[in-house]
This record gives C-alpha cells, structure tokens and sequence, in this order.
C-alpha cells in the first residue's frame, strides 16, 4: 500500500548522503524509528540497519511500514540487538527518559547519531527542545554537527554525540552501591 511519509525529520537528499558517509560500512541500531522512513532512506542507500520502536500513536506506523521495524522500546533494543550494531541512532525520540536509558546502556564508547531538538539551557524556557529529556542533553557530548541537516526550527539539529564516561560511572557506582 503507497502511504505519505509521516517523519519529524528533515532527511534531504544532501543531508542522508552525508549521513550515509559518515556511518560508512558501519551497522546501525535505530531506536524510535517509528514507521521506518528513516531506516528505508538508509537501507536504500547500502546502509545496514536494525529499526525498532514502541509504535507511538504520533509516528504514523499505523498506515504502513517503509522498512522493518521491530517492536520494542529502545533500552531493550540496545540490550537485545544492540551488540550487532556499532552506531546508534535516534531521530526524534520520545520526551521522557526512553533516550537517558537507551544511551547509558549503549554506553561512552559509541556514537550517537541524534536528530530533533535540543535542548538549550541558556535559553530558559524557551530552549526545552520536543526530544528527549533534559537528563539525556546532561549526560551527552556533542561531537560534532552534521552540517547538511536543514532544521525547521532553531531547535533542531542533527549531530554525532556520545555519553560521557562520568555518567556511565555514576550509573555504575550507583548499581554496585559505591557512594
């Protein structure tokens, strides 16, 4: 069945070939991929990919898929799946502590492909960005932008990111009971 694309996200020709260069040969998991625009843009560009999402009612899954996508949330996605993968990837993940939990078990050593809103502290109520929480914007470092992303609002950004190694710590000290 042809549907519309139902996406959050800008993906422009220049912008996914970019995206595609960075990734390389490397395989993804995509966490809140909803209806698998995303993963099928990738996917037809020779990228190897894992979809998964908990199929929210804002992501148009309901009138049809674009690619494969596994039911399940993103925390269980990266302890389940995520071991095949070297790159994670988010676009427009949900505004709770699905993204904190998913990154901090993904853990410091990979990349993070994030696209949507971040959150800008510095401008107060005005920079509470749609994605994420503000937990996950304090455990993250941008690395770097990826320029050819084309937001719609000042919000909005495409970047390689990382959790730090202090948070993954205090995730840590917090299991083992260490003060």
């Amino acid at each position: 069945m042809k549907h519309d694309p139902v996406s959050y996200g800008n993906f422009t020709d220049p912008f996914l070939d970019e995206l595609v260069g960075i990734i390389g040969n490397r395989t993804v998991l995509e966490v809140f991929a909803g209806n698998g625009l995303l993963a099928s843009k990738l996917a037809s560009r020779g990228v190897d990919i894992i979809a998964t999402s908990q199929f929210a009612g804002h992501d148009g899954h309901e009138i049809g898929l674009h690619h494969r996508v596994l039911e399940m949330d993103a925390t269980e996605a990266v302890l389940t799946v995520g071991s095949n993968a070297e790159i994670l990837l988010m676009s427009w993940p949900t505004a709770d502590e699905g993204a904190t939990k998913a990154a901090l078990a993904w853990g410091a050593d990979r990349p993070i492909i994030f696209i949507g809103e971040i959150t800008q502290f510095d401008k107060g109520a005005l920079g509470l960005g749609g994605c994420a929480s503000d937990i996950f914007f304090q455990i993250t470092v941008i690395e770097r932008d990826i320029p050819a992303y084309e937001p719609r609002n000042f919000l909005e950004r495409a970047v390689v990111m990382h959790v730090s190694k202090e948070a993954v710590r205090n995730v840590f000290r917090k299991k083992v009971g260490e003060p």
